[in-house]
């Protein structure tokens, strides 16, 4: 077993944005991303896995293949990791989400 809190390891850094490894499993993988206001992600891929993600503080949108949807703590959204991922926090306070990946054996 594996027990961590989270609030120990969420950064935050007006000049970049984080994203810790939380878990590693042989077919799951789990981050803490962490935006300041105006923060984004560049868009990227997860190609072959299925991807979870779980906002815990603040609000942020995230275009997936060019539909905007508004992430929000209290809400889950499962998304297939072929899709294009780009958040970005447009709000006024730090956003934090969960970002748990499963795929094939052999997590990289």
């Amino acid at each position: 077993m594996k027990q961590i809190n989270l609030e120990s390891i969420e950064k935050y850094d007006p000049a970049k944005f984080f994203r810790v490894e939380v878990f590693k499993g042989e077919r799951l993988r789990t981050l803490l991303l962490t935006l300041t206001p105006g923060q984004s992600v560049p868009a990227h891929r997860h190609e072959g896995f299925e991807i979870l993600l779980e906002p815990l503080r603040g609000e942020a949108e995230i275009v997936l293949d060019k539909e905007s949807v508004t992430l929000r703590a209290g809400e889950l959204i499962l998304v297939d990791g072929a899709n294009d991922f780009a958040p970005v926090n447009h709000g006024s306070v730090n956003f934090a989400m969960l970002i748990t990946l499963v795929g094939p054996l052999s997590c990289n």
